[in-house]
């Protein structure tokens, strides 16, 4: 997970890690005391973060395949958080309107909405605009948001911060890239 922010935390409760790869948030996010799902496309990610979380003696239930398939069946009921480390910045523009759909979906009233994803400038993400996407039909890695995109897309929730993430040392417990923005919003009753 990121360096914890200077806002108040959110108060525990259901929380949701798409895109979980080995774990790493998911056991943090359990070891902050959530009832965690966490859910990868891979196989591989998931095997190892479940072995993670058997050797940390962590909860969390790990659901393998497509988090748009999943939802409504293994992924049911209402988060307090969604935390996205990576995944959204791997998804097509067109998907984000079922991106979306998921999150209005699987996010509770007064629940919290995390991202972390490429920022535009430096960041190695395609700042390719939506209709040169789709004539190169690539995705270069990933695409890379302003904070102007990232607001427009999630207008439907309440921005609590958007921000670079702060660069963390290789030693630290906490992960932190600079390329990357890191942000929050809330969903408002």
């Amino acid at each position: 997970m990121s360096h914890p922010s200077s806002c108040r935390p959110i108060p525990s409760g259901r929380a949701l890690d798409l895109g979980c790869g080995p774990g790493r948030n998911a056991l943090y996010l359990d070891s902050l005391g959530f009832q965690v799902d966490a859910v990868d496309l891979s196989p591989l990610a998931i095997s190892w973060a479940e072995e993670r979380a058997r050797e940390s003696g962590a909860h969390v239930r790990f659901h393998r395949g497509d988090a748009f398939t999943l939802a409504g069946t293994e992924l049911s009921g209402r988060h307090d958080l969604i935390y996205d480390s990576g995944f959204f910045h791997h998804l097509p523009p067109h998907r984000r309107i079922t991106y979306l759909a998921l999150l209005d979906q699987l996010l509770a009233p007064r629940g919290y909405f995390a991202l972390t994803c490429f920022r535009d400038g430096e960041s190695g993400g395609s700042e390719l605009p939506d209709v040169a996407f789709y004539r190169d039909a690539r995705l270069h890695g990933g695409l890379a948001y302003t904070p102007q995109s990232l607001r427009q897309i999630f207008s439907s929730l309440t921005e609590v911060e958007l921000r670079l993430m702060r660069d963390e040392p290789t030693e630290s417990a906490y992960f932190g890239e600079a390329f990357l923005w890191t942000a929050l919003f809330r969903r408002d009753v």
